[in-house]
């Protein structure tokens, strides 16, 4: 998986639980990074076995398993990815995913967002942000994802409106993408993926 390849609506079981994980690690991180240590994470996981089963039967740890990788962030991480080991990843909410330890509204939007077909959320990271700030808006848009619930939902309520305004061809996830790509500065490098949204929109 790489960064602009997140948006997969018909993941496998086991698809989704990697996909989750990454989620956790790209929390406040570099995207290529986060995919590149997700993977590191696996490396030698057997054929057939689910991550969650790998992670949880790891001899050594899960702790002890994320510091030998440099994942960082060890409290946060470790305690997210075992309190995630019952949850059904294809049928849980949003509230579910927010009862987790350390996971926020965006890194539960992150993962509905680009698993779901026609979800109706928004991922506030400091792209969508500056995407928003940008439309001058009369209201004060904050710089870092708003933690404060009602805040959060009403800001998403306003992204939602202008994406679907000035992308109408487009989900929300192929938006959220095109515009994380524009302003992290991602856009001229990625050609094959500009080239293929821009001719959808």
């Amino acid at each position: 998986m790489t960064p602009l390849t997140v948006t997969k609506f018909d993941r496998t079981e086991e698809e989704l639980q990697y996909f989750w994980i990454y989620c956790i690690i790209v929390a406040g991180k570099n995207s290529d990074w986060a995919s590149r240590t997700t993977g590191k994470l696996f490396r030698r996981k057997p054929q057939g076995m689910l991550p969650f089963e790998f992670l949880r039967n790891e001899g050594h740890g899960l702790h002890n398993t994320l510091i030998a990788n440099r994942v960082g962030q060890y409290k946060r991480i470790t305690e997210a990815i075992q309190q995630s080991y019952d949850i059904d990843l294809a049928t849980c909410t949003i509230e579910d995913l927010e009862k987790i330890y350390g996971v926020g509204p965006k890194t539960a939007r992150f993962f509905i967002l680009h698993s779901r077909r026609d979800s109706e959320c928004a991922v506030l990271d400091t792209h969508i942000l500056r995407y928003l700030r940008d439309k001058k808006l009369s209201i004060k848009i904050p710089k870092v994802t708003p933690q404060n619930r009602s805040t959060y939902e009403q800001l998403s309520d306003l992204v939602i409106s202008f994406i679907k305004m000035d992308f109408p061809n487009l989900s929300l996830a192929e938006a959220d993408l095109l515009i994380w790509s524009n302003y992290s500065g991602r856009f001229n490098n990625d050609i094959k993926f500009a080239e293929d949204i821009f001719n959808k929109n």
